[in-house]
């Protein structure tokens, strides 16, 4: 394979960017945060060290890096990442690049750095080989693709729209429908007698839920049969993270600390309405009606972040809506589900659904690019709940870089991406841009 005589290379790449902890913050002098900015700044050095030319946004919303002329094709990639936390579970550091058994370790291997830099070194073996392009090409950086999407959406409104594109943050062969994705925070000014929390974010199932030391809450977890240790004067609660793509991959925090304070006979409106809603399969009880679901599956809810406090209380969901299905019709079972246990609804957050026809020339050539180089005529493209880039603009997919088969473990502990996964899926880049853009 071309790739392999960059291996190494975008090892080193890949690494230079996960040694940076780009995660959301806030801050005065940044969009979404110092780390955040420095990796943004860190790319664009790449990408630039790689022959092509570099932009970043006055503000530090967004950045980009292009070469060739005529019509834009681009690869929109993100460098921000969910949190880590070594005691979640992780082998080695999070944010120090390590290498064990052909693996590259560190958060943001697998989502979005590692397939980001695949993609680049795949256009740079292009350039090395001095093969024409006959449109622009285009990497466009987002860096709060795990939040708001308020950079992709500043980039839509200043710059230049693609003709076409693929975005490197999904799976192999490609993703040509993506399910709606609506985030709600669900709120009581009812007190409750003392502060839980739980989770970091509402786009991942929570691993930790946290309240103070009581006795009935230890004898509760213990006959619920739920994990959990002490930590000073609180109890903590222990779950396992997932994406809320697919959140059954993972064990809600949340919402055992939920059942275990309802069982110690702590009532609030939000309890009753978590412990009689949200199921264990992240379904909620009455949205099964067959006009919610279609081609692209059903609702699933993820209880991301939880807060109750004497303050009241505020739960954090994010929904994944099938593509035929509207977020009104939603909002107004939820708004209606809610107040029945004095809750208010409030939308957070919206993306609309993408559905790309697979009859298109961009899903001919990806696909045959992926076919051609791992010899597979057998995996189908995809329908995904995950949300990407691609759904920001019309006639953009995502494409890779996870290969059919290979476990995931975006947003999980131990994240890490396959070294000759990595080579192979610059293999694909490198055969779809030929067909794309040369």
């Amino acid at each position: 394979m071309k790739m392999n005589l960059y291996r190494d290379a975008m090892v080193e790449a890949v690494s230079r960017l996960v040694a940076i902890p780009s995660v959301f913050e806030t801050d005065d002098r940044t969009p979404f945060g110092p780390q955040v900015d420095r990796c943004l700044d860190e790319a664009l050095a790449i990408l630039s060290e790689l022959g092509l030319h570099t932009y970043k946004s006055p503000d530090g919303m967004y950045g980009y890096a292009e070469i060739g002329e005529g019509e834009l094709f681009s690869v929109l990639c993100h460098l921000d990442v969910v949190q880590a936390r070594q005691e979640d579970g992780w082998n080695y550091p999070p944010f120090v690049p390590t290498v064990q058994d052909n693996c590259l370790y560190g958060r943001g291997t697998q989502d979005d750095k590692g397939p980001t830099i695949a993609a680049a070194f795949a256009l740079k073996s292009l350039l090395d080989d001095q093969i024409p392009l006959r449109k622009r090409v285009r990497f466009i950086l987002g860096i709060d693709e795990e939040t708001l999407w308020h950079s992709i959406r500043a980039y839509s409104q200043r710059e230049e729209a693609p003709a076409s594109g693929f975005v490197p943050d999904s799976a192999f062969p490609l993703t040509y429908a993506e399910n709606g994705l609506l985030q709600v925070h669900i709120r009581s000014a009812e007190p409750f007698p003392f502060s839980c929390r739980g989770g970091d974010t509402l786009n991942a199932v929570s691993s930790f839920a946290c309240c103070p030391d009581k006795d009935a809450l230890r004898l509760a977890l213990d006959e619920l049969g739920l994990p959990w240790h002490q930590k000073g004067d609180e109890l903590c609660v222990e779950g396992m993270t997932a994406h809320a793509k697919n959140p059954w991959k993972g064990k809600s925090a949340n919402l055992y600390l939920l059942r275990a304070l309802r069982k110690a006979g702590y009532e609030h409106p939000a309890v009753r309405f978590a412990c009689d809603a949200l199921d264990e399969k992240f379904r909620f009880e009455g949205f099964t009606d067959d006009d919610l679901s279609d081609f692209s599956g059903p609702v699933t809810v993820n209880l991301g972040t939880m807060t109750l406090n004497e303050s009241g209380c505020e739960l954090g969901l994010d929904l994944r809506l099938p593509v035929g299905c509207t977020k009104e019709k939603v909002m107004d079972l939820l708004r209606q589900k809610a107040a029945a246990y004095g809750l208010e609804v409030e939308e957070f957050d919206w993306l609309r659904p993408l559905h790309v026809p697979l009859d298109t020339p961009l899903v001919q050539n990806l696909m045959t690019a992926y076919r051609t180089v791992t010899g597979d005529d057998v995996t189908e493209p995809y329908i995904s709940a995950g949300a990407t880039f691609a759904r920001a603009f019309d006639n953009c997919v995502a494409f890779g870089a996870n290969l059919p088969d290979c476990p995931t473990s975006e947003h999980q502990p131990n994240e890490h991406i396959d070294i000759d996964k990595l080579v192979l899926a610059a293999e694909i880049y490198r055969n779809a841009l030929k067909l794309c853009v040369t």
